[in-house]
């Protein structure tokens, strides 16, 4: 687990986001209901509208999170290519009145080591390859400052980039890059993934913060994940859709078909994805996320003791840890992020879990409960999808 910072603002952030959007949002929150097995909600303009969610995604997901009395979580799946919303789940055992839009929404948590997956897009787009090599020594839970400085009399041990990413490994990434990016570098493409910027979408979305230091151990603190960013469920979703996407991240969008007013149909157009990084790097970046289920950090949850797989299929994802002390109490935040099948991304998903200091599930759990109901919903196969609010 990542070191422990005093984090004052994250109760502020649980208890009122401050939300912000591109434009006025379109549905509302409240009116969101199921109707004769699909969503349905009121809009801002007096129309109607039936909404992309799935009911066993959201439902299912709803009932983990209830059944595990996880004190903070927010989830988000979103169907790849076309960036439909297929769940958008908020829950709180702390606190009832929290739902999807303050939890799946809000930008509440530091990004941690979800970060990663940006900060291996910019050394792939710097010509750094999943396996290039670096000999590094700690890392498992901090970045010091001789992690960032070859000392042959430590480091004992070299790895890939690729390990780096799949094993989370502190020293890998920070080393790495240390010695091939800039501040200014990481930042690019850290704001060209979305952070800092408005994610256009029927409900208000709070933008992910980003600030890189120049300061070079800071700097690379930051692009392993340490502090300096936050990110929304909804945001790490598209994260994880921009690399199973081909470098191309899709608009996401909760409506499904709507009239207005006096009930006259309204043009429901897909937008345009936007183009986040080179296809060739999404690629590696792609194949780096698949060694997190297969020998890094999910191993446990996605595989038995004989590294058999215990879904069909095989997950990309990347696993975020950090605790902070708040306003609330410790707080220690799970990620997970990916997408699923690997080979032929059909959905990608985020779980963020905000537990107290006694937990009984990490977001990976869910995850694979995601995937495999996804899977189960369409016989194992692929087919068409579905949505709800949670309150």
């Amino acid at each position: 687990m990542a070191r422990t910072r005093r984090l004052a603002g994250a109760a502020l952030l649980l208890l009122i986001p401050s939300l912000a959007w591109a434009e006025p949002p379109r549905v509302k929150p409240a009116s969101i209901r199921l109707v004769d097995g699909r969503y349905e909600a009121d809009l801002t303009d007096g129309g109607h509208a039936e909404l992309t969610l799935d009911p066993r995604l959201q439902t299912s997901t709803e009932d983990v999170l209830r059944a595990f009395q996880i004190r903070y979580a927010g989830a988000v799946v979103v169907s790849i290519p076309d960036g439909r919303i297929l769940a958008l789940v908020g829950h709180s055992a702390a606190d009832p009145r929290l739902g999807a839009q303050e939890l799946a929404l809000g930008a509440w948590a530091p990004s941690a080591s979800v970060f990663k997956v940006v900060s291996a897009t910019a050394l792939v787009e710097h010509g750094v390859s999943a396996s290039t090599r670096v000999c590094y020594h700690g890392g498992v839970s901090a970045v010091l400052p001789d992690n960032l400085v070859d000392i042959p009399a430590l480091d004992h041990r070299c790895d890939t980039l690729g390990y780096g990413l799949g094993k989370s490994q502190n020293a890998i990434i920070a080393k790495l890059v240390t010695q091939h990016l800039t501040a200014e570098d990481v930042a690019r493409v850290g704001h060209t993934f979305g952070y800092g910027e408005a994610i256009p979408f029927e409900l208000p979305v709070e933008p992910s913060s980003l600030d890189v230091p120049a300061d070079a151990l800071e700097m690379a603190r930051a692009s392993a994940g340490f502090w300096h960013s936050t990110l929304s469920p909804l945001h790490a979703a598209l994260l994880a859709a921009t690399i199973a996407n081909a470098g191309d991240m899709p608009a996401p969008t909760l409506i499904d078909r709507a009239v207005d007013a006096g009930g006259r149909p309204e043009p429901t157009a897909i937008p345009a994805p936007r183009h986040v990084a080179d296809a060739a790097a999404a690629a590696q970046v792609g194949h780096m996320m698949e060694l997190t289920t297969r020998i890094g950090t999910a191993r446990g949850t996605f595989r038995n003791k004989r590294g058999q797989r215990l879904l069909p299929v095989e997950v990309a994802g990347k696993t975020g840890t950090l605790a902070a002390n708040t306003d609330r109490g410790p707080i220690g935040y799970s990620w997970f992020v990916g997408y699923a099948p690997a080979d032929h991304p059909r959905i990608a998903f985020a779980v963020l879990l905000g537990n107290g200091p006694s937990w009984r599930i990490k977001a990976t759990y869910v995850g694979r409960h995601i995937v495999g109901q996804y899977l189960a919903g369409r016989g194992g196969g692929h087919g068409r999808p579905g949505l709800v609010a949670a309150r």
